[in-house]
């Protein structure tokens, strides 16, 4: 691998699309301690607070999602701002590489890498590759993909790629902690017995409003059958009252949090989770060997929640529930049925570990390089 002197990152909107370009920072860290680590993004957003944190040198460049109506006009201008900040970047930092891990920054970021002819990257964390990177790959960007799939999206950007260095299933990065052992979760979960099965409910960096209602009317029936269960509940902000009084009447054994900084630690000592399945959860999840019971989110673009389900559950490493037709009663039997069968949860874990993609941060940045 050729030797790197700087490179400018780019992922923003959501903990999906950040989390994987901070793990490809801290395996550059790794690989290039020389190297100089430049990050851009939107002003006052999540990715310019969590860079801040890792230490990375933040710019900002305006950019905004197409709206509707009248902000069709506005955010084009938006992103006309964006992309010639990006182009005077672009030329003053002069990085050998331009990486973008979706969110509303790529696009104007990597078309002004284009046009400035550099090694311009974009990588796809889902099952189904989104219209900004279909757009940019016919435009000549180079395209990592996270999840491998047989979806006809996925077939057609992979057949309209003629150049073999321009393509690859590279896995999803995770952060460091994925591929260490798990720390005592003791002082997080005050209570917390090891030797009683632990059921963990996610919903993603925001919550999920859906899966707390059905599991705030699931709880008492899981008590019933379940005695000694004890559920760790990650709910967003919004839900965490409203479910702290569902749970304080059933009299369960549980722990509830807008969000949890050590999730690897939580997820490979639970016994089973209910999760959505955006990329980075379900990446994290087979890392962890943790069996599934995937809510996908319904209308998300192209339904790629649900193809990145369709993933883990080919696999055989998750079990699918569509919200569309799930109740609490049909999702509590559900749970009972995997806590009760600890053949099926092993089995899953381990078809988890054969989806997931070892040392994704590093197999990206050898596609990176490999120009």
């Amino acid at each position: 691998m050729k030797e790197l002197q700087r490179i400018l990152v780019s992922g923003g909107g959501t903990g999906g699309h950040i989390m994987p370009a901070i793990a490809l920072c801290e395996k550059i860290r790794e690989r290039f301690p020389e190297a100089e680590i430049l990050f851009a993004g939107r002003a006052d957003s999540m990715e310019e607070s969590l860079t801040e944190k890792y230490g990375l040198s933040f710019y900002r460049i305006p950019s905004s999602p197409k709206g509707r109506g009248v902000k069709i006009i506005k955010n084009f201008f938006v992103n006309i701002a964006g992309f010639f900040k990006s182009l005077a970047l672009i030329i003053k930092l002069k990085p050998q590489a331009v990486v973008a891990f979706g969110g509303y920054t790529s696009a104007p970021l990597l078309s002004a890498a284009l046009l400035l002819g550099k090694n311009a990257v974009i990588h796809e964390s889902n099952a189904i590759p989104g219209r900004v990177t279909r757009l940019l790959a016919k435009a000549g960007v180079r395209v990592a993909c996270g999840l491998d799939s047989d979806h006809p999206i996925m077939l057609k950007l992979k057949k309209g790629i003629k150049k073999e260095t321009s393509f690859a299933i590279t896995g999803n990065p995770l952060r460091k902690a994925f591929s260490e052992p798990p720390n005592d979760l003791a002082k997080e979960l005050p209570g917390y017995d090891e030797s009683r099965p632990l059921l963990l409910v996610f919903g993603g960096s925001q919550g999920a409003h859906n899966i707390n209602v059905m599991i705030s009317r699931s709880i008492a029936k899981l008590k019933d059958r379940v005695p000694t269960l004890q559920i760790a509940h990650l709910c967003g902000k919004n839900d965490i009252e409203t479910l702290r009084s569902a749970y304080e009447n059933v009299k369960l054994t549980y722990w509830l949090f807008p969000f949890f900084d050590d999730i690897s630690s939580l997820m490979k000592k639970s016994d089973l989770c209910v999760a959505r399945s955006g990329a980075l959860s379900v990446t994290e999840i087979c890392a962890c060997s943790l069996p599934t019971i995937l809510i996908p989110l319904p209308f998300v673009a192209d339904n790629h929640q649900l193809a990145n389900a369709r993933v883990l559950e080919k696999a055989g490493a998750a079990v699918i529930r569509e919200e569309n037709n799930l109740t609490a009663a049909s999702l509590s039997e559900t749970i009972l049925d995997l806590l009760k069968d600890k053949e099926k949860r092993r089995s899953m874990a381990e078809a988890g570990e054969k989806v997931f993609i070892k040392d994704a941060s590093f197999e990206l940045l050898k596609f990176i390089m490999a120009v």
